[in-house]
């Protein structure tokens, strides 16, 4: 029997091509499906939207997941989405606590080169995303990219893991503070780490998200002024604190006054937020509102957060309770 894989493409760097030296999107990745080898996969293209990622908001996480609910419907094998990389990492996390136990694999894919171009590095990442979504005994959104400079496999990573950390260079994304699900080598699929098995057919959709959330960095010249401006007037923030989510002593009564959900992070890509092991930190921890993110990523912090606020009920439970593979043991650290 012939797999099936649906394509949603939103534009980004794998819908365009180069001309006259400046990428331009007016490339249809569709045109890449003969080039690929895949005969025995019946793909089907759907455009969801089209724009560069680093226009993406809410709203297009919103009717992207839709989108994919909708395929869903259709039964295929899986689902592959088209997208730019500057922001992937914000949409596959999105889409992994919009889009619950989907059942089916939901990969993510995109292009560091522009996808209609010679030697584009979108022809490789488009072909393991789709045998991924085709055959892989997987049920949740994952990323699929190239694993090395060389482009020699694909990396297989949990939605709520991954984070682009290479602003330009072919293997752009890892998996943050979490091993690989596995590898795609040779158009073998290789499955390293526990993972959500294929089963339901029929995903929790919920879409509904608290847009006024904030992510905030925090460096030595914050004051508790600074502070309390950027957090005026939000619903709750994510804070990335120093290290392993220090914050100064004078800061501690503005997180405090502002009485909503802070989740504390940290600015450090890999290991994670640990406070508790410092005396200095004993304080932060009575702070009430503030809710230690443990080692997700502080862009997964972000988006689960708005989804957790906007369901209401305990926030705080929420945060500390893993829904998607982002509050998993385990930590990923190439140091």
């Amino acid at each position: 029997m012939t797999a099936k894989v649906i394509i949603l493409t939103t534009g980004g760097t794998i819908s365009h091509r180069t001309q006259k030296g400046v990428a331009v999107l007016d490339f249809d990745p569709a045109a890449l499906a003969a080039d690929l080898g895949l005969a025995e996969i019946a793909l089907e293209f759907r455009t969801v939207f089209a724009k560069g990622s680093m226009a993406i908001v809410p709203d297009d996480w919103t009717a992207l997941a839709a989108a994919a609910a909708d395929a869903i419907s259709a039964q295929p094998n899986g689902i592959v989405v088209l997208h730019g990389t500057d922001t992937l990492h914000y949409t596959a996390a999105a889409l992994s606590f919009m889009l619950r136990d989907p059942g089916l694999p939901i990969v993510l894919t995109g292009s560091m080169l522009p996808g209609g171009d010679p030697g584009s590095d979108a022809l490789p990442n488009l072909r393991d995303a789709i045998l991924v979504a085709a055959t892989a005994d997987l049920g949740e959104v994952s990323v699929v990219f190239s694993a090395d400079a060389a482009r020699t496999a694909g990396l297989i990573i949990r939605g709520v893991r991954a984070r682009k950390i290479r602003s330009y260079a072919i293997d752009a994304f890892a998996s943050i503070n979490a091993p690989p699900i596995g590898r795609v080598l040779d158009g073998e699929i290789v499955i390293d780490a526990a993972r959500a098995r294929r089963g339901r057919i029929a995903p929790l959709l919920s879409t509904e998200l608290e847009r006024n959330v904030v992510l905030l960095k925090l460096t030595p010249a914050v004051t508790s002024e600074i502070l309390a401006r950027q957090l005026s007037g939000a619903a709750g923030a994510v804070i990335e604190g120093t290290g392993i989510g220090h914050i100064r002593a004078e800061l501690h009564a503005t997180i405090a006054a502002f009485g909503k959900p802070v989740v504390m992070s940290t600015q450090a890509v890999f290991g994670g937020e640990r406070l508790g092991l410092y005396d200095v930190d004993q304080s932060i921890l009575d702070i009430p509102n503030l809710i230690p993110a443990g080692n997700i990523t502080s862009e997964t912090a972000l988006i689960k957060l708005m989804w957790a606020l906007a369901r209401g009920g305990d926030v705080r439970t929420m945060m500390r309770t893993n829904i998607a593979g982002e509050c998993a043991d385990g930590a990923a650290d190439p140091s």
